[in-house]
């Protein structure tokens, strides 16, 4: 799968950058795929942020560090994601979008290209269907303007029947632990 991961985020970047929903089915494929990522972009010379939960994040920081050079892995930022789409408390799109917007400025200001990849993960909401489709929204019209390279991964499981057609109304590709779909024109990369 990492090949696969190199070629479509070296597609993207030389375009626009992208929007990328990933469904997470198996957790020990997901590390093996953020993993992936992340040193495809710090290979590159991405600046790298990860907005990862912080039962995953410690396997996901010891094993980038053993395959980045510490030049390399100086450019990988961790957020903690419960912090990240809590912070005021509670998920609200406007601000998680403001908040995010703050968090890259200064490296877009330097012209680093960048790349995210989210564990979006939510508490107690209310409408999830409305409130993480506006949130997926607001962050597909940001991610365009922007430029840049931004995985969305939430846990299958988790995700409402009713979510998923709003979350694949707003991102170009379609990941899963094996695949990886093009949502333009549905091919599998």
């Amino acid at each position: 799968m990492k090949s696969k991961i190199d070629q479509f985020t070296k597609d993207l970047h030389q375009s626009t950058g992208g929007h990328i929903l990933y469904f997470i089915h198996d957790q020990e494929r997901y590390i093996e795929n953020t993993i992936a990522y992340i040193v495809s972009g710090a290979e590159r010379g991405d600046r790298v942020f990860v907005i990862e939960n912080e039962r995953l994040s410690p396997v996901i920081v010891n094993k980038s560090k053993e395959l980045l050079s510490k030049e390399q892995f100086a450019k990988v930022h961790f957020i903690n994601n419960f912090d990240f789409y809590s912070l005021h408390g509670e998920f609200n799109s406007t601000k998680i979008t403001a908040y995010f917007t703050s968090i890259i400025n200064p490296y877009l200001q330097d012209n680093d290209p960048i790349r995210t990849w989210a564990h979006v993960e939510w508490g107690q909401v209310n409408d999830v269907i409305k409130t993480i489709g506006e949130y997926e929204m607001n962050a597909n019209k940001t991610i365009s303007e922007l430029g840049i390279l931004s995985v969305c991964a939430y846990d299958a499981e988790r995700v409402p029947e009713g979510l998923q057609e709003p979350l694949m109304n707003n991102h170009d590709i379609f990941m899963t632990d094996d695949t990886i779909l093009d949502l333009s024109n549905e091919e599998v990369k």
